[in-house]
C-alpha cells in the first residue's frame, strides 16, 4: 500500500508542476501504445505470396536498424553532420498510419487519381495519433511521424532506407527461388537505390553486395523475424524478435521522451537509449531466444549466457568496418548496461512482455499467472517515472479495452 500511495503522489506532483497549457487528460497516451501493438497485423507483401510473412513492424525495425548504420555512415564516411536520433526516431516510426489505412501499394500511392488523396490520409492519421499525446511530447513525435518522409535530407534518406530494406526482403525471396514478381521488384528497386542522392544508401547497396561483414550483418537484422518468442507457451499472437524489438524501441522513445519532457530529466541520450532498444536483440539472430527461466535458473547461468551473448554480439560488430565498432559496440554488446539509458531499455522490454500477457490472456487463460508474475516483478523492481505512468495510465486502458469495452 505504501509503494502504491508514493506512485501515485509522484504522479500527482508531476501533474501539479507541469504548466497548464501542457495538461491533457493522461490516458490519451495508450493510443500511441494501440497503433504500436497493431502494427505487427498490417501485412506487407501478401498479395505476392511470399515464402517469408512480412508485417509493418517487422518492416519498421528494420528501417531503425539500417537508420543507425546509415547515420554512422554519412557522420564517419562522408563528413555529413545530421540529426542521428530524428533519422532513427523517423525510420522507425514512419509507417506508424499504416494501423489506420494499412499498407498501401506504391504504385497506387502513385496513381494522378488517388494519390494526393492518399497522402492527405496518411498525414490526417498520423496527426490523429499525435495529437493524442500529452502536449509536452507532440513536437517531437509531429517531427517523427507525420513528417517523417518529408523533402528534407533525412526525409529523402528515410525514404531510400524504406527502399533499400523493400530491396533486402525481395532478395531474401528470390534466394528462395519465391515468385518472378521478386526478381523484377529486387532489380527495380536495386536501380532506384543507384540514384539515391543520399551517399550513405549508395554506400550501403554496394557494400551489401560485396563485403562480407555489412551482408551478414544485414542478414542478422533481415532474419531477426525468423527467431519466435514465447516458445513452450500456448500462443494465440505470434511473436517474433522483430515485431518484439519495434515495440521495445517504440516504448524506449517514449519513456525517454515522457521523462525529458513531463518529468524534467535532461540528462538522457535518447539517440544511445533509441540505439540500444533497436539493437538489444539482433544477437538472437545467432543465439536464438532463450527462454528467461532458463536464463535466470541461477547466478552462474545467467553470468554464463551474458557472456555468451556478448561475446556473439562482439563477433558480429568487428566483422564491420572499423569506423562502426565503438557506436554498435556500445548498442549492441552492451544495450542493457548500468547506465540510465540501458535501465529505460530494460525496462521497455518488460514493459512489453506484460502487453503480451495483457493481450493473451483475454481468451488464454494460460498467461493469467504470467501477467500477475510479471507485473509484481515490475511494481517490485522499477520506480521511474515513466515505469509510474505506464502502470497508472496506459496499463489501465489496455485493460479495460480489453476487458470492458
Amino acid at each position: 500500500m505504501k509503494r502504491l500511495v508514493e506512485y501515485w503522489n509522484r504522479i500527482a506532483r508531476s501533474q501539479k508542476n507541469a504548466q497548464k497549457e501542457d495538461l491533457i487528460h493522461p490516458m490519451n497516451n495508450s493510443r500511441f501504445t494501440h497503433a504500436i501493438i497493431q502494427m505487427q497485423y498490417v501485412s506487407r507483401w501478401k498479395e505476392y505470396s511470399p515464402r517469408y510473412k512480412d508485417n509493418a513492424a517487422s518492416h519498421s525495425f528494420r528501417c531503425a536498424a539500417i537508420a543507425i548504420l546509415a547515420g554512422i555512415i554519412e557522420e564517419r564516411v562522408y563528413g555529413r553532420s545530421l540529426d542521428q536520433l530524428k533519422l532513427v526516431a523517423r525510420a522507425l516510426l514512419h509507417d506508424l498510419n499504416e494501423t489506420v489505412t494499412g499498407s498501401i501499394k506504391y504504385v497506387t500511392k502513385k496513381d494522378k487519381h488517388v494519390s494526393e488523396h492518399i497522402r492527405r490520409l496518411e498525414s490526417e492519421v498520423s496527426i490523429e495519433i499525435v495529437s493524442r499525446l500529452s502536449k509536452s511530447l507532440q513536437p517531437k513525435f509531429y517531427d517523427y511521424v507525420v513528417e517523417a518522409e518529408d523533402d528534407s535530407y533525412v526525409g529523402q534518406l528515410v525514404r531510400g532506407i524504406d527502399s533499400f530494406d523493400a530491396m533486402l526482403f525481395c532478395k531474401r525471396e528470390l534466394d528462395r527461388d519465391s515468385s518472378a514478381i521478386f526478381a523484377s521488384k529486387y532489380e527495380e528497386l536495386k536501380a532506384t537505390l543507384a540514384g539515391s542522392p543520399c551517399e550513405s544508401i549508395g554506400w550501403l547497396l554496394e557494400h551489401s553486395e560485396r563485403d562480407d561483414g555489412v551482408m551478414q550483418f544485414l542478414q542478422h537484422i533481415l532474419n531477426l523475424d525468423l527467431i519466435e518468442r514465447w516458445g513452450g507457451s500456448f500462443n494465440l499472437i505470434p511473436d517474433n524478435d522483430a515485431t518484439h524489438s519495434f515495440r521495445v524501441a517504440a516504448m524506449s522513445l517514449f519513456n525517454g521522451l515522457l521523462e525529458a519532457e513531463r518529468f524534467g530529466r535532461k540528462d538522457i541520450d535518447l539517440y544511445r537509449l533509441l540505439g540500444k532498444s533497436v539493437m538489444h536483440d539482433i544477437v538472437e539472430g545467432v543465439s536464438g531466444d532463450v527462454a528467461s527461466p532458463i536464463k535466470r535458473s541461477s547466478p552462474a547461468i545467467r553470468e554464463a549466457f551474458e557472456h555468451y551473448e556478448q561475446e556473439v554480439a562482439r563477433q558480429m560488430v568487428m566483422k564491420l568496418p572499423a569506423f562502426f565498432h565503438e557506436t554498435l559496440t556500445d548498442f549492441l554488446v552492451h544495450s542493457k548496461d548500468d547506465t540510465y539509458e540501458g535501465e529505460l531499455v530494460d525496462i521497455a522490454d518488460k514493459i512489453d512482455a506484460l502487453i503480451k500477457s495483457n493481450l493473451e490472456m483475454r481468451n488464454n487463460p494460460h498467461y493469467g499467472e504470467k501477467y500477475y508474475q510479471q507485473l509484481v516483478h515490475i511494481q517490485h523492481s522499477y520506480e521511474n517515472p515513466c515505469v509510474i505512468f505506464f502502470l497508472a495510465y496506459i496499463l489501465h486502458d489496455l485493460t479495460y479495452d480489453h476487458f470492458v469495452k
